[in-house]
């Protein structure tokens, strides 16, 4: 039996990142619940998105639990109307209370810096899912360039990400994660918000 390839710190800071981001993305199907209510059941307790996958051992009923989870999933992260659920996540308006502000255009600034090409799917550019995917670039940029010897590249990469880290997502996301886990009515999406402060704070000690 062949080995499977150890992955490095960064290569498993990316997958996280990239986990995160495609759960804000879009609501659960009842084939995604199919292939990960599985894993929910056979994940380990020291597992980092333990508590996410805990929150769906119990499903047995699939479409109607995804029915439910989009329900919630667009009540909490769509910013459909005030008062139905949060602000949808955007940097400027959890920082400025308006979309488009100075955090917007500090955004578009650091990816521009690292030549990172945000997607169009989440105008403006300082939604959580993109700011996810460009630490997660940093980190699969800091892995490739480590691979290939380039140590200074990777350094630069690895700096890159804690300083947007430190600069944006800490300064926004904890209170973001402490509001949707207060409002959300499913303990799927109240564990999301909880993992993915924890995730960001524990990547931000191990800078330290």
């Amino acid at each position: 039996m062949t080995a499977l390839p150890v992955m490095s710190e960064a290569e498993r800071r990316a997958e996280a990142l990239r986990g995160l981001a495609a759960l804000y993305a879009a609501a659960p199907t009842a084939e995604w619940l199919a292939r990960l209510v599985p894993l929910a059941r056979a994940a380990s307790d020291d597992d980092p998105v333990a508590e996410i996958l805990a929150a769906l051992r119990d499903e047995t009923d699939l479409e109607a639990a995804a029915e439910r989870l989009a329900i919630e999933h667009t009540r909490l992260f769509g910013g459909l109307q005030e008062g139905y659920g949060p602000p949808p996540p955007y940097e400027s308006l959890w920082r400025e209370g308006r979309l488009m502000g100075e955090t917007t255009e500090a955004v578009a600034r650091a990816y521009l810096a690292a030549g990172y090409r945000p997607s169009q799917e989440w105008s403006p550019f300082d939604h959580l899912v993109e700011e996810l995917l460009f630490l997660a670039s940093l980190a699969n940029g800091e892995h490739a360039f480590a691979e290939s010897g380039r140590d200074a590249e990777a350094r630069w990469a690895r700096e890159r990400r804690h300083e947007f880290l430190d600069r944006h997502l800490l300064a926004w996301v904890p209170s973001y994660a402490e509001t949707i886990a207060a409002e959300a009515r499913e303990p799927f999406h109240r564990s999301l918000a909880r993992v993915t402060a924890l995730v960001l704070t524990e990547d931000a000690r191990r800078a330290s």
